[in-house]
């Protein structure tokens, strides 16, 4: 299950809180019990594993190989 990072509008409080796709309706609770809380956006963790991310892992095309 992901986790999300919140921050409390009321008083600051930076948390995170994990919960499920198929949840609906989630209400977030700051540790300090306020709960205007703010989803925060954070970048999605990517593992590229195998070959040809990389520019230099392509097939070589036909004017490549005539030179």
């Amino acid at each position: 299950m992901p986790f999300y990072n919140y921050v409390c509008a009321e008083c600051g409080a930076h948390f995170d809180q994990w919960h499920s796709f198929k949840d609906a309706d989630v209400v977030v609770v700051c540790p300090n019990g306020h709960r205007h809380t703010r989803k925060l956006l954070s970048a999605p963790t990517i593992v590229y594993k195998g070959s040809g991310f990389y520019i230099t892992d392509h097939r070589a095309t036909t004017s490549d190989r005539t030179g």
